[in-house]
């Protein structure tokens, strides 16, 4: 057993303790003259899969603390830790939902708010910056 399959091994022990997740893909469509007119449909089926969801962390230590003092997030947004091998980008936005059935509904946040720690190139985990929706959908959904 080489040292990422041990690595992704124990990753996927911790993530036993971890919620469910689903993830739905949407491809995002440009309509009129204008990038207002945009219309959102979701992509293929629904992903679920196991997260471990986090608080967002005011420590000056941790790598959450530079992207508050930044502005890119704010201390209601949340990070889940994912499976290494699960989508994370595509032609859309990303819609996460916690628990099952679905309580609480976030967006990926965007400037590249995907973190993939990786070994010998294969990635390990992922960690996911993740907004609040308010209405559980995006605009124009």
């Amino acid at each position: 057993m080489t040292i990422v399959s041990e690595l992704q091994s124990d990753f996927n022990s911790i993530l036993t303790y971890g919620e469910q997740i689903r993830i739905k893909y949407y491809n995002q469509a440009i309509v009129g003259e204008y990038d207002d007119d945009t219309y959102i449909t979701q992509s293929g089926t629904d992903l679920w899969t196991s997260g471990v969801v986090q608080p967002i962390s005011s420590n000056q230590y941790k790598s959450d603390a530079l992207l508050l003092q930044q502005g890119k997030l704010l201390m209601d947004d949340k990070k889940i830790y994912v499976c290494g091998d699960v989508q994370t980008s595509g032609l859309g936005q990303i819609k996460i939902g916690v628990g099952s059935p679905v309580s609480q509904e976030y967006q990926i946040m965007e400037d590249g708010q995907v973190n993939s720690w990786e070994v010998n190139g294969s990635s390990v985990y992922k960690k996911i910056y993740v907004r609040f929706l308010p209405t559980g959908d995006f605009i124009g959904e």
